[in-house]
């Protein structure tokens, strides 16, 4: 029998008896969600495991990967999040809306919230997110988004007391102002998954210095659908269903986070033992023949790309830049380590439909006599070496890439590091690195997403310019492309910024890969996420059969 129609079976009997014709008495007519209210919980339960890789934290103000983000947001909860189109969706809010000139945002919370600690949520915890991100003293990779909101700059200035911007006239009401027209606001608060609400009384009293320790790697005051009831270092992470949480009760009891080398999750998803994982890209083609396994593909958002430390002397000529960018031959990869299954990209800004790819800009095919050429003219010096760091034994293709860079004479070297290690040297306030291999990020959803990761406000560790570029005539262009509604006039503002960022190369840009997902046909509910790490976006709405 088909699983819709013992559905439609259910819903019947439901309606023939006493759920049903209360249902039907307390309105007048069929109230759908309270059948599927009734529904869900005669279903709900259960246990979904789904691979991950290994945190280095679990508080929002620190991580900057969306691997942890997401399962942030559906411990703490956020605002808005980000949903399988890239749009920011309600979450801890019930309704937000924007001002017309992008100026001024206003946030309803759900009624009812508490902390599972019995404490209730109010606007005065969203606004204690916002200051405590804002505070120097935190080092918040927020930071630089967050000094937007009118005040902020003066509040992480101490010339302030409170952020003039961030306004709560009740306990369920935030209005936040922002110094300047943004219209893409909401985005960047959504970005990744959502910024995680901490809870006031529970933190009020540790000095902002203090937050980034290893205590806190485990929060255990939280509010949203799903409490953290373990993490065992480097074997999994254990989310129990809150009993506390009320906007709208999860089916399942468990979800299980295990983490594992994907050599080793394909086997355990093979014999059922594993529900959900990203795959790599090479075994695609085995997955699709797992009987009992369906494959999910999605255009993926994100950008592969090898960032640049351009304090480093050695690295501030563009025409190395550009060298290296001729070194490599992007679509040879994409066709062969990808199978075709992404695009070569040549500027961060590629999407959303309305922008497109912008005209103008330099394809930098593969041509090593060119990257010659380039090197030869600014005389450099074939004895300087590029260490480019890494996490994953020669990335997937980064052993590829140095080998090519290394062909037209330019010294690069693979080092593997650990997860915590590259955080530690990316987040200083003065690195030493010369490059590392990165990728992710939401760079489809609006040209703006670049402003996050090349604006000269947004140097690292206060926000994601970890190449530290600046370009004044770029800054400008991101403040007026917020600043407009008119999608016309943008693009023409973006596709400026995309030319800029093409010619000077802050970064190495590769390619957007597609993103696919397998996932066990027990589970019900998973939509592919617009963002490959943020797989939890709706894992309120998961269910499992059998």
């Amino acid at each position: 029998m088909s699983s819709t129609f013992k559905s439609q079976i259910t819903r019947r009997k439901l309606l023939q008896g006493t759920a049903g014709a209360t249902a039907f008495a307390a309105v007048g007519t069929l109230n759908p969600f309270t059948v599927d209210q009734i529904l869900a919980q005669e279903t709900a339960g259960g246990e979904v495991k789904m691979l991950i890789r290994k945190p280095t934290t679990l508080n929002p103000l620190f991580s900057t990967s969306g691997n942890e983000q997401q399962i942030e947001r559906l411990v703490m909860g956020a605002l808005v999040k980000s949903n399988d189109k890239l749009a920011p969706v309600a979450d801890l809010a019930e309704t937000f809306e924007g001002t017309p000139d992008g100026l001024s945002y206003t946030f309803k919370l759900r009624t009812g919230l508490v902390f599972n600690d019995g404490t209730p949520l109010t606007s005065r915890d969203v606004a204690f997110t916002i200051e405590t991100a804002v505070k120097p003293a935190t080092g918040s990779v927020w930071q630089g988004r967050l000094l937007a909101i009118a005040g902020a700059q003066e509040f992480a200035d101490g010339t302030a007391t409170t952020i003039s911007g961030v306004e709560t006239p009740d306990e369920l009401t935030v209005t936040i102002t922002l110094a300047k027209p943004d219209g893409t606001f909401l985005l960047t608060l959504a970005d990744y998954s959502g910024l995680g609400i901490l809870p006031e009384h529970a933190l009020k009293d540790i000095p902002p210095d203090q937050l980034n320790t290893k205590t806190y790697l485990e929060p255990e005051v939280t509010a949203g659908a799903y409490n953290l009831v373990k993490y065992e270092v480097d074997q999994f992470i254990e989310l129990a269903r809150s009993d506390t949480y009320t906007p709208k009760k999860p089916a399942l009891d468990r979800i299980l986070l295990p983490i594992r080398e994907p050599s080793v999750a394909l086997g355990e998803m093979e014999i059922g033992d594993l529900d959900i994982m990203r795959l790599p890209l090479d075994e695609v083609d085995s997955v699709a023949k797992m009987p009992d396994v369906s494959l999910v593909s999605v255009l993926s958002p994100s950008m592969d790309h090898i960032v640049l430390n351009l304090t480093r002397p050695y690295l501030q000529d563009k025409r190395l830049r550009q060298a290296m960018m001729h070194a490599i031959d992007r679509k040879s990869i994409v066709e062969s380590l990808l199978q075709g299954r992404g695009e070569v990209v040549n500027s961060p800004i590629f999407g959303p439909d309305w922008m497109g790819t912008p005209d103008g800009l330099n394809a930098y095919d593969y041509d090593p006599e060119k990257a010659k050429a380039l090197l030869a003219e600014m005389g450099w010096d074939a004895n300087q070496k590029i260490v480019a760091l890494t996490v994953t034994p020669g990335e997937w293709y980064g052993e590829v890439v140095a080998q090519q860079i290394n062909d037209v004479g330019i010294k690069f070297e693979l080092l593997l590091v650990d997860v915590s290690q590259l955080l530690d040297e990316i987040l200083k306030d003065d690195p030493t690195y010369d490059s590392f291999l990165n990728g992710g990020d939401t760079y489809r959803a609006d040209p703006n997403i670049a402003s996050l990761f090349y604006a000269t406000d947004q140097f690292s560790p206060g926000g994601g310019n970890f190449c530290r570029y600046s370009n004044p005539e770029l800054d400008q262009l991101f403040t007026d492309g917020r600043a407009s509604n008119d999608v016309g006039v943008r693009k023409e503002i973006y596709t400026r910024a995309a030319q800029i960022l093409n010619e000077d190369v802050p970064n190495l840009f590769l390619w957007s890969p597609n993103s696919f997902f397998a996932v066990n046909n027990r589970v019900q509910g998973f939509a592919g996420p617009g963002y490959s790490d943020n797989r939890l976006w709706n894992a309120e709405d998961w269910t499992v059969t059998g």
